[in-house]
């Protein structure tokens, strides 16, 4: 008896591990980028299991002129790192140099660590990453540095961890060629989501089944919202004075950052707040939404609409009855998209400003939108007046919004819903807002113009919520505003120099620091070609005469004073411009191109020496230093590649992880080699891959020899019969508007 415990515990061992072996998952990915297309599959390789993924090709079409659409672009599937489960796909459209590259630096930037990713290029997606770029390479990317403007690209890797698999291929235009990689992911053990007795199992399961919540989901010291944000004690700065309505669409991650921000407003309660869904939100949402403790509203708007500016017409229309009918006795109603970020002190600035609605009939809204103009210094006391669209983050009073309520109509000469609010709301009336924000629009919408977006919204600063003195709302009555305007135009001294070259806005030649006036010619206050070219020129909104006061912009600089700006004849401060200061009107052909080059040379183009395949190698793949009677053999990529001292430029921080560097990375496993694929247009300049140096660099040496193989496959989408699978929070799956 004594003798026979030991076969039992060895059975017993055996099969435990036996059990661990067939539970240790092994997921097989299959990535294909293409220019009509690109694709992501996963599947198991030990069981059978349901494929997970998705395809989306189109028809192949041959045209000399490639004209990107909304699903071309870099697409981003985050897959679950335990079960393979996809659980986000985004398509950023960084075939445009602008705004996109940044929201993918958002969304990255969100993911939690252990999370897969994989990074696909369907059509064009290249040309634009130059913003992303840092990011992806700290994140451990060693091609995207090099993505060559046309150019296939796959990139799988684990967040906070290493490479799974990264190729590219350039190519040109037209052409039906496909880049196809594969990779193997071992699936992580099943451990806590979040640590133990930090948070609600509810805010488990939502980290758990989504993907880039950011601070609410860290694995080490996640943001825990299961309470009110107001302190004990503190003073509710909104009770009975104010409703905020956040308008939301169907993209919870903007929502969760916007929502936390906003509770984070010092003396804002959750039953100040409510959340109005066009389409019922997701059980992850409605669960976020009880974490906070939020109410929530949905409306119902019509699918049979014309376009998507007329459902979101509609759309705002019901969100501001919503506010009405559930904030009936408040003072003042605030509106809020779900891509706009508020500083911490968003509503105590709208509060304190608020009573001007209320001294004067000349003003309609406080807004927490800062100054739209980039080239001024940003002080955070400073506010200002001026007819403008109310932006985003903005206040009004409660019994202007139920008389709106009462005669919104279906449709309008305009379907955008800001203009129409400043045209039938404002009213040719005036808002206030600071000069340094405190609402910031961070997303992009529907009806985002990447350039603008780019240089006047994501580019300007978001005040961090220290202290700051205010003036009192009665100085910004108009009578009071303009008699100051009047005082400080009156010792202004007039400048003449070219506002179209460098140093327009410089301090003043000597003497202490005072204010400067600039006179322009503008002869409408609604429209203006001289503004446009001045407003490019200076670093002002230049798109339209909104931000002005009568004509007049200021721009205040960080020497002391500001550059003022002034319209004539359409100002009526042009009265004190001496008759020997010139009125500035470029009409000649020399000042018009003049204008042209100085506003080009502000907004350069990318660039892109350094993204071509001959730069990759040459970065990737240094030839080993050689002994002084060897002669050095032809180079792998380029003749002209200077010898290395041995030491490949690949360094540690290139390579996070000990990564093997190369232009298709090797998995961990042996036999998972993905060769990069070449398109028979661009095997030029590749070739030097399958041919054998005379004396090969320890790194190629170390890499087998399928690595250096290249494959050319025509475009063919894949014939599996569950490519047309639901995809769990895919953003093409949603029928809800998107703020703008």
């Amino acid at each position: 008896m004594l003798l026979g415990w030991r076969p039992v515990v060895a059975c017993l061992v055996w099969r435990l591990l036996c059990w661990g072996a067939v539970q240790a998952r092994v997921f097989s990915g299959d990535v294909v980028s293409a220019e009509d297309g690109a694709s992501v599959g996963v599947s198991c390789l030990q069981e059978e299991c349901d494929w997970r993924g998705w395809s989306d090709f189109s028809s192949f079409k041959k045209v000399p002129v490639f004209h990107p659409g909304e699903q071309d672009g870099l697409v981003m599937t985050v897959l679950h790192e335990t079960t393979g489960v996809v659980l986000l796909r985004k398509t950023f459209r960084t075939w445009h140099i602008y705004s996109h590259a940044l929201d993918l630096v958002w969304w990255v930037g969100r993911l939690r660590a252990g999370r897969v990713v994989v990074l696909v290029v369907r059509g064009s997606g290249t040309y634009g990453l130059g913003d992303a770029i840092p990011a992806l390479t700290d994140l451990g990317s060693l091609l995207a540095r090099h993505a060559p403007p046309s150019a296939l690209l796959a990139w799988a890797f684990i967040v906070g961890g290493r490479t799974l698999l990264e190729t590219m291929s350039p190519y040109h235009r037209p052409s039906n060629t496909s880049l196809h990689a594969h990779f193997l992911l071992p699936a992580a053990p099943i451990l806590p989501v979040l640590p133990g007795g930090l948070v609600p199992v509810s805010q488990e399961r939502v980290c758990d089944s989504q993907a880039a919540l950011g601070p609410l989901c860290d694995p080490v010291a996640p943001l825990v919202m299961t309470l009110s944000l107001v302190e004990d004690g503190q003073k509710e700065e909104g009770k009975g004075k104010v409703g905020v309505v956040v308008c939301a669409g169907g993209r919870f991650q903007y929502l969760a950052h916007t929502l936390v921000k906003l509770l984070h407003n010092r003396g804002l309660a959750p039953h100040h707040v409510i959340v109005v869904f066009s389409g019922l939100p997701t059980p992850e949402v409605l669960t976020f939404l009880e974490l906070l403790h939020l109410r929530h509203s949905v409306v119902d708007v019509p699918l049979e609409v014309p376009s998507i500016n007329h459902r979101l017409f509609k759309f705002y229309r019901e969100a501001w009855r919503v506010g009405v009918v559930t904030f009936p006795d408040v003072l003042y109603l605030a509106f809020l998209d779900e891509d706009v970020e508020v500083s911490p002190d968003w509503l105590s600035l709208l509060l304190h400003l608020a009573p001007a609605l209320t001294l004067d009939s000349s003003l309609w809204c406080v807004t927490g939108s800062g100054s739209p103009h980039p080239a001024q210094y940003r002080d955070p006391r400073r506010v200002i007046r001026a007819g403008r669209q109310p932006g985003w983050g903005y206040l009004l009073l409660a019994a202007e919004a139920r008389s709106v309520v009462g005669t919104w109509p279906d449709a309008a000469q305009t379907l955008l819903y800001d203009t129409f609010l400043m045209k039938t709301v404002g009213r040719g009336r005036e808002c206030v807002f600071p000069m340094l924000a405190r609402s910031r629009h961070y997303g992009v919408g529907v009806n985002t113009e990447p350039e603008i977006h780019h240089f006047y919204f994501l580019g300007l600063p978001l005040h961090d919520g220290s202290p700051a003195v205010l003036p009192p709302p009665e100085t910004l009555t108009q009578q009071q505003y303009d008699s100051q305007m009047w005082a400080r135009l009156r010792v202004a001294v007039p400048v003449t120099r070219n506002p179209c070259a460098p140093g327009f806005l410089r301090a003043p030649d000597d003497g202490p620091p005072t204010d400067l006036v600039f006179f322009f010619f503008m002869d409408n206050l609604k429209n203006s070609l001289e503004w446009a070219m001045l407003g490019e020129c200076v670093g002002a909104w230049p798109y339209s005469t909104q931000a002005m006061h009568r004509g007049t912009v200021e721009l205040p600089q960080a020497w002391g004073g500001s550059m003022w700006l002034v319209g004539v004849p359409a100002s009526p401060y042009h009265t004190l411009r001496p008759p020997a200061v010139p009125t500035w009107r470029p009409v000649t052909d020399r000042q018009l191109e003049e204008h042209d080059q100085y506003f080009s040379s502000l907004r350069p183009r990318p660039n892109l020496t350094a993204r071509t395949m001959d730069a990759a190698l040459s970065h990737l793949f240094l030839s080993a230093s050689l002994p002084k009677d060897d002669k050095p053999g032809p180079s792998l990529a380029a003749t002209d590649i200077p010898p290395s001292d041995g030491t490949s430029d690949a360094t540690p921080m290139d390579a996070p992880n000990n990564t093997v560097s190369t232009v298709t990375t090797p998995s961990p496993y042996a036999n998972d080699l993905t060769a990069i694929t070449t398109p028979s247009d661009s095997a030029g300049d590749l070739s030097a891959l399958s041919s054998t140096p005379t004396r090969s660099s320890p790194l190629l040496e170390s890499l087998p020899a399928a690595v250096l193989e290249g494959t050319t496959e025509p475009v063919s989408p894949p014939h599996n019969n569950k490519t047309d699978m639901y995809v769990e929070n895919s953003e093409f799956n949603s029928t809800t508007p998107t703020s703008t």
